[in-house]
């Protein structure tokens, strides 16, 4: 069993929290995590949940009866990071940014079914974002269409854009694309890892929530 780091929960040989600095974001942003996702290699929510101080992080499938959830859902302004139909670029927001910004992490039918059992958070105004290039996880793992990226690198372009400071949050980004080579290097290797990591316990501060 390799060593990990109790901060990153990466192998001590793939650990990034050098890279990971704190920001803190005018805006409240809230992950809701799929309790598969938290099982892959790359946990890139929870590297997001680490570069941001203003930031929680929630497991499960339906928060429509999550009392933090519902409250931040609740919270005037409150916005929804999701591509597609509807959403509104976030370099075209109107007025300051939102509040709070839920972030929903699972592939795209995980999220989708998500939002389906928490209406709550579907109903909420939807911001979307375009990284002009693929995601960081290219080579890793199969996104859908360009405009799917990374949690991690979703939330910090949407930030960047909304608050009009691209700089403050790129470290988040250069940090989850040393994180992706450094797994690629791994998998490619002679000693193979897998890319799921064995269930375990939710770090501190994270809440789990079933159906």
């Amino acid at each position: 069993m390799r060593t990990r780091c109790h901060r990153c929960l990466r192998p001590e040989d793939h650990c990034v929290c050098r890279d990971l600095r704190p920001v803190d974001a005018r805006t409240r942003v809230v992950l809701l995590q799929h309790p598969r996702e938290a099982r892959l290699a790359i946990c890139s929510a929870w590297l997001t949940r680490l570069s941001l101080v203003n930031a929680e992080l929630h497991r499960g499938v339906s928060f429509q009866d999550h009392p933090e959830v519902r409250a931040w859902a609740a919270e005037p302004g409150a916005a929804l990071l999701f591509p597609g139909p509807g959403s509104t670029p976030a370099g075209a927001w109107p007025g300051p940014p939102p509040r709070v910004l839920f972030a929903v992490d699972g592939t795209w039918h995980q999220a989708e079914k998500m939002l389906r059992l928490t209406p709550a958070l579907a109903a909420l105004p939807r911001i979307g974002v375009d990284a002009g290039r693929p995601s960081g996880y290219t080579g890793l793992r199969r996104e859908p269409g360009a405009e799917h990226l990374s949690t991690l690198e979703a939330v910090a372009l949407a930030l960047s854009a909304l608050e009009r400071d691209p700089e403050r949050f790129r470290p988040m980004i250069e940090a989850f694309h040393r994180s992706v080579a450094l797994q690629l290097a791994c998998a490619r290797g002679p000693e193979r890892r897998a890319r799921h990591r064995p269930s375990r316990a939710a770090p501190p501060g994270v809440t789990t929530r079933g159906r």
